[in-house]
């Protein structure tokens, strides 16, 4: 992510997959509460070149990201990340990165909410992989 991308009302995205089709960019509004910017915040002091114009950065302040799509970097960081979650917090079992936007569509409040978080043109997508958890059924007054 380009830290151009950090704009007052909150942070700009065009996801690959439609830059180059529908063009469909996301605004992910800054909460009430303040946490989110507080996090972009800290991203963005404790990057290791401050002239770069990427959030997430090497040491040199390049993108983590190459151009044959490869991640080795951020991988590696990922992995020691995993290992001190596993040490250090209640949480016994692995998982990777893209699990957190199975995770985020799961808690959404609506499926709706969870499209529009994920950027997914329909609900069809997002419901299909990324809602995992059983739908919950109200009992309701039965027909008579």
């Amino acid at each position: 992510m380009r830290t151009a991308a950090l704009k007052s009302d909150g942070i700009h995205v065009t996801p690959s997959k439609t830059a180059k089709s529908s063009g469909k960019s996301s605004i992910y509004e800054w909460d009430q509460e303040g946490i989110l910017k507080t996090v972009v915040n800290e991203c963005l002091t404790a990057r290791p070149v401050d002239i770069s114009p990427y959030l997430f950065c090497t040491a040199k302040g390049e993108c983590y990201i190459k151009a044959n799509g490869k991640a080795n970097g951020f991988d590696s960081i990922w992995g020691r990340f995993m290992d001190r979650v596993l040490n250090e917090t209640a949480v016994s079992e692995r998982f990777q990165e893209r699990d957190l936007r199975a995770k985020c569509a799961t808690d959404a409040e609506s499926l709706e909410h969870a499209r529009s978080l994920l950027s997914h043109a329909s609900e069809a997508t997002t419901k299909r992989i990324y809602r995992r958890a059983p739908e919950r059924v109200k009992p309701g007054k039965l027909a008579d």
